[in-house]
C-alpha cells in the first residue's frame, strides 16, 4: 500500500527501504509499487528506493553502498537526440512523412556496413564507439556523446557474443518531430535549438546480448549462494559484494554491453546522415543518455531499471520534450512521459525533470 506523500508522490515501506514513486494518479503509484519492492531487498539498501511510472512505463533505481543485484539491472542501451541543418520549412516534404522517407531510405540502402564477427563484436564490447570512430561510422567530435566505458568481453559468455552480431543487425528506435515552442531559452541555447528545426530521436536497444549477459551473471551468483556461499545476501534477491569476482565480472560485462550499445547508435547514425544527406544536410547530435544498467558513483552502485542516467542539468528526451535533469532519484530520471494537466507536467512538478523545449511531431500542420 501507497500513501500520498506530496503531489505526483506516493510512499511506502519496502523490507529494507522506503520505496518514494512518482505517477500521474494513486493507481499507478500503487502498481510501480508492487514492481519496485524487490529493490528494497538489495543489502545495505539505501532510502529511499525511487520509482517512477506512467501509463505501462515503470522504472525504479536503487542504491546500495555494498552489493549488485542483476534481477534490479536492465540491459543498459544508447539514447541520441540530434538535429539537422534543415529547418522544417525547407524540408520539401511535411514533417510527418520524414520518419517514413528515412525508414524507406534505410531498407533501399542496405546495410551500412558488413555485419561484424566475432571478434568484431568483442572488439565494438571491450573500445565501443571508439572502435566505431575508426571504422568511420562517427565523426571524432561526435565521440563526446558515446564516450566508451572499461568492458571485457570476457565476461559475457559465448552465448552472448554470438547474440551481439545477430543485435548489430537489429532495428533501431527512431522518432522524426520539429522543435516547437521553447519553454527555456538558456536551456535551449545550451543546446543551440532553435524552433523550426528537424530533430531525431534514436533508440538503441540492449538487444540479446545485453540479455543474456545479466541473465548469465545473475545465474551464477544465485548458484553461489544456493550452494551455500555467504555473499551477503539470500536466493530472494541474488546480489555479490562490490570487489568479490562475481559482482567484478557483472559490472564487466554490463560495461560490455553498453559499449555495444553506443557502436550500435554510432551505426545508427551513420545510417541516417547517409539517407538524410540531400533531404537534411547536416545531421549533430545534441544530447545523449543511457537507460539501465549499473553505476558506481560517490561510494553508491546505483541500479537502473528503465530509468535514463541523468544528473544536474543533463539533458535527455522525456515523452517528447527536451528535458534536463535535477539529479534526484540517485541521478535518474524517466525516459517516459506522463500525462499533464492544464499546462503542468507531473515530472517538472514533482522535482524530477525541467522542460526545456516541445517536440512536435507534426511540425505544427494541422
Amino acid at each position: 500500500m501507497v500513501e500520498q506523500a506530496e503531489e505526483y508522490g506516493w510512499s511506502g515501506e519496502g523490507e529494507g527501504a522506503e520505496i518514494l514513486v512518482y505517477a500521474p494518479d494513486e493507481e499507478t503509484a500503487e502498481r510501480a509499487f508492487q514492481r519496485a519492492l524487490p529493490a528494497a531487498l538489495l543489502p545495505n539498501v539505501q532510502s529511499p528506493v525511487f520509482a517512477a511510472a506512467s501509463g505501462n512505463d515503470v522504472g525504479y533505481v536503487a542504491a546500495s553502498t555494498t552489493h549488485v543485484a542483476p534481477d534490479l539491472i536492465s540491459p543498459p542501451s544508447r539514447n541520441l537526440f540530434l538535429v539537422a541543418d534543415a529547418t522544417a520549412e525547407n524540408l520539401g516534404m511535411p514533417p510527418r512523412d520524414v520518419r517514413d522517407f528515412v525508414l524507406r531510405g534505410l531498407a533501399e540502402a542496405g546495410p551500412s556496413l558488413p555485419s561484424p564477427n566475432e571478434a568484431g563484436i568483442r572488439r565494438f564490447c571491450e573500445a565501443g564507439a571508439a572502435a566505431a570512430a575508426e571504422d568511420g561510422l562517427i565523426e571524432e567530435e561526435d565521440l563526446a556523446y558515446l564516450a566508451p566505458v572499461e568492458g571485457d568481453p570476457d565476461a559475457l559468455g559465448r552465448r552472448a557474443l554470438s547474440a551481439g552480431a545477430r543485435d548489430w543487425e537489429g532495428r533501431f528506435g527512431l522518432d522524426v518531430a520539429v522543435v516547437g515552442e521553447v519553454l527555456d531559452t538558456d536551456g535551449a541555447e545550451t543546446l543551440d535549438l532553435r524552433a523550426g528545426m528537424l530533430a531525431l530521436v534514436v533508440r538503441v536497444g540492449g538487444g540479446d546480448l545485453g540479455r543474456l549477459a545479466v541473465s548469465l551473471h545473475r545465474d551464477r551468483i544465485f548458484t553461489r549462494i544456493r550452494a551455500g556461499t555467504d555473499l551477503g545476501a539470500g536466493d530472494d534477491l541474488p546480489a555479490a559484494p562490490e570487489g568479490s569476482e562475481e559482482a567484478s565480472d557483472l559490472q564487466a560485462a554490463v560495461r560490455a554491453a553498453s559499449n555495444l550499445a553506443d557502436a550500435r547508435a554510432a551505426g545508427a547514425v551513420y545510417a541516417l546522415r547517409r539517407v538524410l544527406r540531400d533531404l537534411a544536410g547536416g545531421l549533430d547530435p545534441r544530447a545523449s543518455w543511457k537507460v539501465g544498467g549499473v553505476e558506481a558513483r560517490d561510494g553508491f552502485l546505483a541500479h537502473r531499471k528503465d530509468l535514463a542516467s541523468a544528473g544536474e542539468g543533463e539533458a535527455l528526451i522525456s515523452g517528447g520534450i527536451v528535458v534536463a535533469g535535477t539529479g534526484n532519484m540517485w541521478r535518474s530520471a524517466p525516459p517516459f512521459g506522463a500525462p499533464g494537466d492544464e499546462g503542468r507536467w507531473p515530472w517538472e512538478e514533482a522535482g524530477l525533470l525541467g522542460r526545456w523545449a516541445v517536440l512536435d511531431p507534426t511540425g505544427g500542420e494541422s
